[in-house]
């Protein structure tokens, strides 16, 4: 009895934990940043030659176009994330107060932080690429 109890319980464990990962959420992101104010952008390089990192920052202003497309890809990708405990060495990063995001270019996913949660996605090959532009 105690072997079927026991078989009984990790089922248990191990099914709750496939509804855990295959659960998405809906976030409304924009709640996350102030439309008043700009992004800080990073974009990472590697020299060819010697493999050295480098990065350059700028902003995103208010008004200018790439604040719109990205403002217009918040409204647009709200459904469809994941939690996730890992984020990933990135190529462009996003900064806003507590909202953060990480691409890579010419990638298929995107990572999102709100505050202390992260949650990741499926995107369009190069949907973001835009914000390397």
């Amino acid at each position: 009895m105690l072997h079927t109890l026991t078989k009984n319980i990790k089922f248990t464990i191990i099914a709750a934990a496939f509804i855990f990962i295959g659960c998405s959420s809906s976030i409304n992101i924009k709640n996350y940043v102030d439309k008043n104010s700009q992004f800080e952008l990073t974009i990472n390089t590697r020299e060819t030659a010697t493999q050295l990192a480098q990065s350059a920052q700028s902003k995103i202003a208010v008004d200018s176009e790439k604040y719109s497309k990205l403002m217009n890809w918040l409204d647009k990708n709200e459904n469809g994330w994941h939690t996730t405990p890992a984020s990933f060495a990135n190529d462009i990063l996003v900064t806003q107060n507590s909202f953060r995001l990480l691409y890579n270019k010419g990638g298929e996913g995107v990572v999102i932080g709100l505050g202390d949660k992260q949650y990741s996605k499926s995107i369009k090959k190069g949907e973001l690429d835009f914000l390397s532009e």
